[in-house]
């Protein structure tokens, strides 16, 4: 099984987070055959209903990764963490690895214990995250305290094609977060920004991108 290639479906639901993930395969997987499949407009739908996760919005989820199954990918990574709810409701009835954006990031910070900070630019991504990590914390009986942080106006500026401000705006904001031991970019869109984050704060920098990648590579068997 190790020697053969495989295939593994990428979800997204905003175009930022395609190359850091792209970039993460390059940098860990090479040889996975992997491939992407884009709604874009779920993100914004999602924001009109105010964050809530609609029928509409699950069926179309739904019919998203049933559309990647029917290709027989080897696995599917999830990349938009707003969606995370749905994603257990796939996980749970395909055979083959669903991923969510951020599981195998959490566990990372978990490994870290003490105080971890969370810095995301979504409003919706935020609260689910650090919801998350402090169920896997008490579950596992890791001492950790989250520390969530918002950068405002950033998601709205990567919406206007104002990348530059939206990443000025996260490096900016993350020196707030220097007691923390290490601080996690919550989204897979913030990831090309840790090494000047890294500077910034000074502290450790856990990205989704990169912890997905490794985590999918050994589910997978690879």
């Amino acid at each position: 099984m190790s020697g053969m290639t495989r295939q593994i479906a990428l979800i997204h639901a905003t175009r930022e987070a395609i190359a850091p993930v792209e970039t993460a395969f390059r940098d860990l997987w090479p040889e996975a055959d992997h491939w992407t499949l884009l709604d874009e407009s779920l993100t914004a739908d999602l924001a009109a209903a105010g964050g809530k996760l609609t029928p509409g919005l699950t069926e179309r989820f739904l019919n998203l990764a049933a559309y990647a199954a029917a290709r027989g990918p080897d696995g599917i990574l999830f990349t938009c963490s707003a969606f995370g709810a749905i994603i257990d409701r796939i996980a749970a009835e395909y055979r083959m690895p669903v991923m969510k954006p951020n599981e195998a990031v959490l566990d990372a910070a978990l490994a870290q214990g003490g105080r971890v900070g969370i810095l995301a630019t979504h409003p919706q991504t935020l609260p689910d995250m650090t919801a998350e990590m402090e169920a896997l914390a008490k579950s596992r009986g890791v001492d950790l305290t989250v520390v969530p942080l918002l950068v405002e106006g950033a998601w709205a500026d990567l919406g206007a094609g104002k990348r530059d401000a939206h990443d000025a705006a996260v490096v900016a904001t993350a020196p707030r977060l220097a007691d923390c031991g290490c601080i996690v970019l919550a989204q897979f869109s913030m990831a090309p920004m840790a090494e000047k984050v890294a500077k910034a704060s000074g502290l450790s920098i856990l990205t989704s991108p990169h912890a997905a990648v490794a985590e999918m590579k050994r589910r997978t068997g690879a």
